[in-house]
């Protein structure tokens, strides 16, 4: 039996494990008993960049075509400007030529510049074709302050990405608010919109006691109730408030606020610890694969702090290997965004006001106690038990996989 074939583009793919690369991958080769997957995409460009690969590539079913693109520092702004435009030029081209009708064809919003050319191809060709929102443009271009919210870019990129939305057959968003932000630029087309959220590594990712964690055990916190931040520390997170919350438990010992991840708030970190040498802040660099899960579970409680501007623009993915490790999450969001209802309708954290650190300065200082941590332990167990009932990869990959049969 001839497989109908799927083509996944995404500037990152394996070996990449930066979010959109490690999701994209595990999707494209859950699908690939069903489908003949192709995946274009561009060499690592992010953390495994500094990797060999080849240009061809056949793993677990799938085939990977990867774009002779730039490879520049993708910290420069102009270096991955150059990234993005390359690698969507090629890509198009390579499509363009390999592409034909009754393929299907599965596009993610990462580089910006991506989905409306593919889009145009879909239109052309006529293809089935699947847009997966990671990142809601131009919205988030406002929230990170890049842009005016009544700006001329603004303005010609709401219209182009509406003429992109509708350039597909669906559109799959990752939360109930991004649903909310993206009805609009598919209303009057004929694209369908469909929630899809991620999932979290359940089998790889296990709670772990807090004497028998080894990363506790390896970056001296052990016997302290710990509050951790990990993952971007980018402008969109409400890294201050955090550390505000961390300068006014400064006198309790037994509480340690841990930073883990990269970004560009990292400097706040560090200035923060030469201006006024917190005995209870920790700063740890990105840490790799294999030390995910026991850096999770090293933390009593682990914060997710977005800026107010972030509603409906982004789904933080960690939430899911969060409450996979069995820890609980302090939510500091909108308290309508997908992170912030999960949290409620799981009861497997708390969910607090975004900049509010007498809150968050609360709820880590109850960590120290033996009720508190008692309860924080019960609820991130609920976070585990919700995984294991709603976000795991095979419930996901059939969604996909539902979609792309039509």
């Amino acid at each position: 039996m001839i497989r109908p074939r799927l083509w996944v583009v995404s500037e990152l793919y394996y070996p990449e494990e930066t979010s959109t690369g490690y999701f994209l991958t595990r999707i494209a080769e859950g699908l690939a008993d069903e489908f003949d997957v192709q995946v274009v995409c561009s060499r690592p460009t992010y953390s495994e960049r500094h990797l060999e690969v080849t240009w061809r590539e056949e793993r677990r079913g799938t085939t990977i075509h990867r774009m002779r693109s730039t490879r520049l520092d993708k910290d420069s702004f102009v270096g991955r400007v150059l990234n993005f435009v390359s690698f969507t030029l090629v890509a198009w081209l390579f499509c363009a030529i390999r592409v034909r009708r009754g393929d299907r064809i599965l596009v993610v919003t990462n580089p910006p510049p991506l989905p409306p050319l593919i889009g145009l191809l879909t239109r052309l060709r006529k293809l089935r074709s699947v847009l997966l929102v990671h990142d809601v443009y131009p919205e988030v271009l406002i929230a990170t302050g890049h842009a005016k919210p009544d700006g001329f870019i603004v303005r010609l990129l709401g219209a182009v990405m509406r003429w992109t939305y509708r350039s597909y057959s669906d559109v799959v968003v990752l939360g109930r608010d991004m649903e909310d932000v993206a009805r609009p630029k598919v209303a009057g087309g004929r694209s369908r919109l469909h929630v899809i959220p991620n999932w979290g590594d359940a089998e790889e990712i296990v709670p772990i006691a807090r004497d028998a964690n080894p990363f506790r055990h390896a970056h001296g916190l052990a016997g302290c109730a710990v509050v951790q931040f990990s993952g971007n520390l980018g402008r969109t997170h409400d890294v201050e408030s955090v550390l505000d919350a961390a300068s006014a438990l400064s006198d309790e010992q037994r509480v340690v606020f841990c930073f883990v991840g990269y970004g560009g708030k990292t400097a706040l970190i560090g200035q923060r610890q030469r201006d006024e040498e917190p005995a209870n802040l920790r700063f740890l660099p990105r840490q790799p694969r294999e030390q995910l899960g026991a850096m999770l579970a090293s933390a009593d409680a682990a914060v997710i702090a977005f800026v107010d501007q972030m509603y409906g623009v982004s789904v933080p993915s960690r939430m899911y290997n969060i409450m996979a490790a069995g820890v609980p999450i302090i939510a500091m969001a909108h308290p309508s965004s997908e992170l912030a209802q999960v949290v409620q309708e799981e009861e497997c954290g708390w969910v607090i006001h975004a900049a509010d650190t007498q809150a968050l300065a609360a709820i880590a200082r109850s960590l120290a106690s033996p009720s508190g941590l008692a309860e924080a332990q019960r609820r991130g167990a609920r976070g585990r038990n919700a995984v294991l009932r709603r976000f795991t990869l095979p419930v996901v990959v059939d969604s996909f996989r539902e979609l792309l049969r039509r």
